[in-house]
């Protein structure tokens, strides 16, 4: 680990646990905070960002749980690990904290080896974490593999079930999309839209291929992916760049979707009996900053219903018979709806037919994603 001396914030109400901990971590060269209650606390994490929290639960007011969870749900510090302190010993309490964010437990009293051994070990961990993304973004900045050459082709994953219609308009196109296995019946798809259509994205698009397959695993939600791959793309995009993106888990076995839209267009779910919906943006932005936040939505599908992911390029135009994205949206659901009874392949073909009949040329780079479950 490196010189700096890292920063330990203690959150608890009790002032003697707040002091033994304080002599303990001040004792080994840390630099201790202290905050008597979780709002406090919050506040200090917000302004100094501390490299790990060491959190009571049993506090008025806000608990440790509510803390916690707010800790996480705030993209400044949502990234800072969390030490849970209680005299708690249920295993309810300690599976309620481990799922809102807390990565341990130390129990009271407080044995003074055992603070230590954690504090460390939980830096360690994240320390590495950090130099490893730092080491992907340097290794990924050399991938310069043209487009083309990259981009999945269906029947090459042919249980993946996804047909696909992409253009670029200039040689350096800003779209990009990828499908891949993680697990037996379970697939991954993504689409992305880079800003700008230049080199930079070009080399940009050729590097998400590896990006997203080095860090993509059951080991991970595709919320978790999202986080360490928006942390990569800071690195590697240029000032001013950034990038929308759809990022699906579909687990054809048990028939769940998760979703994580990171302010990309809606996804359309076409069920195969029913009406059509819509699953709008819940995330950040990937490569602007460091402290986005992604969430997943998760749904149930049925065998039949097919997901269509695209980009702007296919509904917007703006010459002379402008479409705004409302009515690019809408015409896009009604084809979706007309080309139903046709398989995946022709039903995509089609409805990029019809979207450019009548000489509508298009005036961004196209991408259309169906699959079907």
């Amino acid at each position: 680990m490196s010189k700096k001396q890292f920063t330990v914030l203690v959150i608890d109400d009790e002032q003697i646990n707040v002091k033994v901990l304080e002599v303990i971590l001040t004792r080994n060269n840390y630099y201790v905070l202290t905050a008597e209650n979780g709002i406090k606390g919050r506040s200090l994490a917000i302004k100094f960002k501390p490299d790990i929290i060491l959190l009571d639960i049993m506090m008025p007011e806000e608990d440790g749980f509510e803390t916690c969870k707010k800790l996480k749900d705030d993209p400044i510090t949502t990234n800072i690990p969390v030490i849970f302190i209680s005299a708690l010993e249920d295993v309810e309490s300690k599976i309620k904290g481990l799922s809102i964010g807390g990565i341990d437990y130390l129990t009271k009293p407080f044995e003074k080896n055992e603070v230590l051994i954690r504090v460390k070990n939980y830096l360690k961990l994240y320390y590495n974490y950090n130099r490893i993304i730092e080491e992907q973004a340097k290794r990924l900045l050399q991938i310069k593999v043209a487009q083309e050459e990259i981009l999945i082709n269906p029947s090459e994953i042919k249980e993946a079930n996804f047909a696909i219609k992409y253009e670029s308009i200039l040689e350096a196109g800003g779209d990009f999309y990828d499908v891949f296995q993680i697990a037996e019946n379970i697939f991954e798809y993504f689409i992305a839209d880079i800003s700008g259509h230049d080199l930079g994205a070009s080399f940009a698009t050729s590097a998400l291929k590896a990006l997203f397959r080095q860090n993509s695993s059951l080991l991970f939600t595709i919320e978790e992916t999202s986080g360490t791959i928006n942390k990569i793309l800071t690195s590697i995009f240029k000032s001013g760049q950034h990038m929308t993106g759809v990022y699906l888990r579909l687990d054809r076995t048990k028939l769940t979707l998760s979703i994580v839209n990171a302010a990309h267009l809606p996804v359309i779910i076409i069920p195969e009996k029913g009406e059509p919906y819509l699953i709008s943006a819940n995330s950040d932005i990937f490569g602007a900053f460091k402290n986005a936040l992604y969430k997943s939505t998760n749904i149930n599908v049925n065998m039949g219903d097919r997901i269509i992911l695209f980009s702007d390029g296919l509904i917007e135009s703006f010459g002379d018979t402008p479409r705004n994205r409302e009515e690019g949206i809408e015409e896009l659901i009604k084809l979706c709806l007309q080309t139903r009874h046709l398989s995946i392949h022709e039903s995509t073909q089609n409805i990029v037919e019809k979207l450019f009949s009548h000489g509508r040329k298009p005036e961004d780079d196209i991408l259309l994603l169906s699959i079907k479950v």
